[in-house]
């Protein structure tokens, strides 16, 4: 039996709320969900810029109602860039979701790469 690790576990939750496919910019903090969506079917689509994320999933959301669209993005500055796009979508009222990444617990507030909490 193989191990289940957060990725497939957050990719089995967005499946089972309907989620068809991702908007991401690929991160080193997030590389675990793509094989969870993998695994459950979900499209990743890979965008050049983290604002592009949440641009694209509330145009998502509004093309497919009763749909949320889903961002995710790396820890840091991935989170920090994607702000633009949520403040558009919360303002359209768009169903969006967005997923940051987070390295170790064990070296939070160390300093490690991207941290922001």
């Amino acid at each position: 039996m193989s191990k289940v690790h957060g990725g497939k576990l957050a990719a089995r939750a967005l499946k089972n709320a309907g989620v068809e496919c991702i908007f991401t910019l690929c991160g080193g903090h997030v590389m675990p969900i793509y094989d969870g969506c993998l695994d459950e079917g979900i499209r990743i689509i890979d965008v050049r810029h983290e604002q592009a994320t949440t641009h694209a999933a509330d145009a998502w959301a509004r093309v497919n109602p009763g749909k949320i669209g889903v961002a995710v993005v790396t820890a840091g500055p991935g989170v920090t860039d994607c702000v633009t796009g949520v403040a558009n979508a919360w303002r359209a009222n768009s169903p969006i979701l967005v997923l940051g990444g987070q390295g170790p617990l064990s070296n939070l507030r160390r300093g490690s790469l991207q941290e922001m909490d």
